[in-house]
């Protein structure tokens, strides 16, 4: 394996952040997951409770997307809205600290090209939410090397017809696979 297959820098889908949220104890604290729910959950909280301790380690970056915000507004549950609004807030100021120290990536004039060009290449298209599609645009301007998602019917689902995209459409459970080997040394 070589060094640089470990995905660096991650976007975490609205989806993701919403996850953490919900499994945050068992994420943070290692709480152990209650034992009714699907395998698929239990095995993203396991995944990103690794994740998060190896970032300690590996040094791996988490980006998310303004659109993300708009997302987490529309949350009808106040108190959800409330600690979901923390929690961007929390991931939104660590990404600004990277994105302003990291000289490699686009200016704005050139995030907008980037994002028209790949919209108009319709190769988009076959995700029928408009928001997805403005998300891995962001993604793919960040230079993120994953995005994470456990939005199964709709991204994880198109995820092969996107396979020429410059970035990998992960589930939390598959991101930990591609850090586990470098986690162990």
């Amino acid at each position: 394996m070589d060094l640089y297959e470990i995905p660096g820098r991650a976007f975490l889908d609205t989806s993701s952040l919403n996850f953490i949220l919900e499994y945050g104890e068992n994420i943070f604290d290692g709480v152990s997951p209650p034992t009714d729910l699907k395998k698929r959950t239990i095995e993203d909280i396991n995944a990103f409770y690794n994740i998060f301790l190896s970032g300690q380690r590996l040094l791996w970056q988490l980006a998310i997307s303004p659109l993300t915000y708009s997302e987490i507004m529309r949350t009808q549950e106040p108190s959800k809205k409330y600690y979901l609004e923390r929690w961007f807030t929390e991931v939104w100021d660590y990404w600004l600290g990277i994105f302003g120290k990291d000289k490699s990536l686009p200016s704005l004039v050139e995030a907008e090209y980037t994002k028209t060009k790949l919209l108009l290449s319709r190769i988009l298209d076959i995700l029928p939410d408009v928001n997805d599609r403005i998300l891995i645009c962001d993604a793919v301007i960040y230079k993120c090397d994953c995005f994470c998602t456990r939005d199964w019917k709709t991204l994880l689902k198109h995820r092969d017809s996107l396979a020429s995209l410059p970035i990998k459409i992960v589930t939390p459970t598959e991101w930990w696979n591609l850090l586990e080997p470098y986690a162990r040394l």
